[in-house]
This record gives C-alpha cells, sequence and structure tokens, in this order.
C-alpha cells in the first residue's frame, strides 16, 4: 500500500490552529483576494472559545462575519465534513453574506419543490465556488473530486 503522507492537523492546538485560519483568511478578506472565506468546521464548544477573538479579527480587518450553524451542501465538498459543525462565515460586505443566504434559500426552495435536479446541484455548486473567489478549473476539480 503506497499512501500519501498527509498533514495532521489533530496534532495541534486546536484553539491556536483555528484562529491561524482565521487571521489568515481575514487578511486575505480585506485585501480583496477572496470575496468569502470559511473558518473550519467548528464544534459548540470550539466556537465558544474563540468567537470573542474572531470578533476582534473583523474589527481589526472591518470584515463582516455570519456564524452559520446549517452550512449550505454541494457537490464542492463532503457533507460529512461540515454536519453537525459551525462555519464561520467572513466578508468584506454584508451584500456577500447576503448572496449566500440567498444561495442556501434557493436551494431550500428547490427542495421543496422536489426540483432539486443535477443541473440545479451544479449550478449551486458553481455559485458557491464564486463567493469563494475560486477560479473555474479549481471549480471543475472540486465537482469531479469534492474536498474534504
Amino acid at each position: 500500500m503506497n499512501e500519501k503522507p498527509s498533514f495532521d492537523s489533530s496534532t495541534l492546538d486546536a484553539r491556536s490552529y483555528h484562529l491561524g485560519l482565521i487571521y489568515a483568511f481575514a487578511e486575505v478578506v480585506a485585501s480583496g483576494c477572496k470575496k468569502l472565506a470559511l473558518s473550519p468546521p467548528l464544534t459548540e464548544e470550539q466556537l465558544e472559545e474563540i468567537m470573542d477573538d474572531v470578533r476582534l479579527i473583523a474589527r481589526e480587518y472591518g470584515l463582516v462575519l455570519y456564524v452559520d450553524d446549517d452550512f449550505l451542501t454541494t457537490r464542492l465538498f463532503n457533507p460529512l465534513y461540515t454536519r453537525g459543525k459551525i462555519v464561520i462565515h467572513i466578508a468584506a460586505e454584508q451584500s456577500t453574506i447576503d448572496e449566500y443566504k440567498e444561495l442556501r434559500a434557493y436551494k431550500q426552495r428547490h427542495l421543496e419543490a422536489g426540483a432539486l435536479t443535477e443541473e440545479v446541484e451544479t449550478e449551486i455548486a458553481w455559485r458557491l465556488g464564486r463567493l469563494l473567489s475560486y477560479s473555474d478549473e479549481a471549480i471543475e476539480g472540486l465537482l469531479i473530486k469534492p474536498r474534504f
């Protein structure tokens, strides 16, 4: 068996690791490189442990946060990665958060109408990928092989 070695974040101090990722993403969003960034999926306990510091980071960069306990599942990511977890959205503008919420509502409307086709699922994945400032190539790759 020829397994590729991979980074194991579970060996790190979780609080510092999560805050480090969030701080780096805040800088990337604030500099305009990324429209929307996401924290790693967090448990309620992990969120409570870091939320005050996350708010300080957002204030430092003038960013908007959205705490999402029902992350939109798309074909980009394995849904098990976020199921039962909380994801903090990091954006420069409230309109970006509103766009994400509308995308989630769009999926829900299609689901309730029994019209959540593969074509609609693909559209939703593309729209989320664009919100996350992913390139077309990155989105296409994730549609073939979802991350996480």
